[in-house]
């Protein structure tokens, strides 16, 4: 199971978790039973969190997460199981929309980058002629056709 997979089912295990909770404490089934529902639903997040937070801290990366796995603890310690899965749906949806984010970020740079011109029309008083890209060297005129991409960065020097 990669990470992704991983973050995602911790999300669904805490928000069924929150609404099983909560359907037990509405339907009067008593508040230690829906602790308890809540209890379980945090626990796999904040074990999650802890083994991410060991393993960063043991390659030398420290982060913001530590928050989120104390507010989670002290909740539970504190007999605060609602609290605590709430927030472990905040952490967890967190962590979904930074894989989200993360996924449309590269495809975008995948697609820009898919786009980018190949060759380049080098022009001289011999004619113009097409050229690779990386052969393109300081000084070139380069002609840019109607409906193509610049190739380089350049100065504009006809219109």
């Amino acid at each position: 199971m990669n990470e992704s997979t991983l973050r995602r089912a911790l999300l669904v295990i805490a928000i069924l978790g929150l609404a099983l909770g909560v359907g037990v404490w509405r339907a009067e089934f008593g508040s230690l039973v829906a602790d308890t529902i809540w209890t379980i639903a945090t626990l796999p997040v904040v074990v999650a969190l802890a083994i991410s937070i060991l393993r960063d801290f043991w390659i030398g990366r420290f982060g913001v997460d530590a928050i989120a796995l104390v507010s989670m603890s002290a909740a539970l310690l504190l007999g605060q199981s609602l609290a605590a899965v709430v927030v472990a749906i905040m952490y967890a949806g967190g962590t979904v929309l930074e894989d989200f984010a993360r996924g449309r970020a590269e495809r975008n740079l995948k697609a820009l980058t898919d786009r980018s011109p190949r060759v380049a029309h080098r022009t001289s008083t011999l004619g113009t002629e097409t050229i690779c890209v990386e052969d393109v060297a300081v000084g070139d005129e380069l002609l840019v056709r109607a409906g193509e991409l610049l190739p380089v960065d350049g100065i504009l020097l006809d219109a």
